[in-house]
């Protein structure tokens, strides 16, 4: 019978969350390049390399973005304390 051991009981560390962000960032500007490609290929306009900049930086912002929305939930599943803490006197 298989029994249900959570992270912690396993040894395995969360990946560190610049790690997830920045895949994020890396994978949404791998998209956009693959985007701007399509639309070159089909004979729109791509707008040479400030086309491609363009939408490969801003796929880029709304990879990491997500990346970071959904590390976020994962820390919160962990248990862990995503909120800034603000020192109150």
């Amino acid at each position: 019978m298989a029994s249900n051991k959570n992270e912690a009981d396993t040894g395995r560390r969360a990946p560190s969350r610049w790690i997830i962000i920045g895949s994020g960032v890396v994978l949404g500007f791998a998209w956009g390049t693959i985007m701007w490609a399509i639309v070159s290929a089909t004979g729109r306009d791509g707008n040479g390399v400030g086309g491609w900049l363009y939408i490969a930086i801003s796929m880029a912002m709304i990879g990491g973005g997500v990346a970071a929305i959904f590390g976020a939930t994962g820390a919160r599943r962990r248990g862990e304390r995503i909120g800034p803490r603000f020192r109150r006197r």
